[in-house]
């Protein structure tokens, strides 16, 4: 992945607005923001649902695992080791992103923070083999 690390250092995620439903949410007419873990839940979410090149502003952003799930005609071992990967790169860039805002003195609550990936489980779901589940567990 090439992408410019000023642009990357750069990206603001010190705060982030309130989305439910794909909308963002107002509380006594003012825009709801998250934070602690209900922000770091928000911000992985974000991370590994966007496709990445898919914001022109940040086209390093995202990640590359719909590519890998959707349509694919590979065995369903090397789809799984593809998205799994592809997703702990994105995870991995969300931890560096944090780790040098924080350096930079942005203002961030500790349980706004990835200190470790531990694992990254993805599964075809049995009823349905057009539908995955995505398990991700950070520390």
């Amino acid at each position: 992945m090439i992408y410019d690390r000023w642009n990357v250092w750069n990206f603001n995620m010190s705060f982030d607005l309130k989305v439910k439903n794909g909308s963002i949410v107002l509380e006594n007419g003012d825009l709801k923001k998250v934070t602690k873990t209900e922000k770091l839940i928000q911000d992985i979410l974000k991370m590994c649902l966007t496709e990445a090149g898919s914001n022109p502003f940040h086209p390093w952003y995202g990640s590359q695992v719909s590519r890998s799930l959707i349509g694919s005609s590979l065995d369903y071992g090397i789809v799984i080791t593809m998205a799994r990967a592809q997703l702990l790169n994105s995870l991995d860039l969300l931890k560096s992103i944090q780790s040098e805002q924080a350096r930079q003195g942005f203002s961030m609550d500790p349980e706004e923070q990835i200190s470790a990936v531990q694992d990254v489980q993805i599964q075809r779901n049995q009823s349905d083999p057009t539908f995955f589940e995505v398990k991700i567990i950070v520390l």
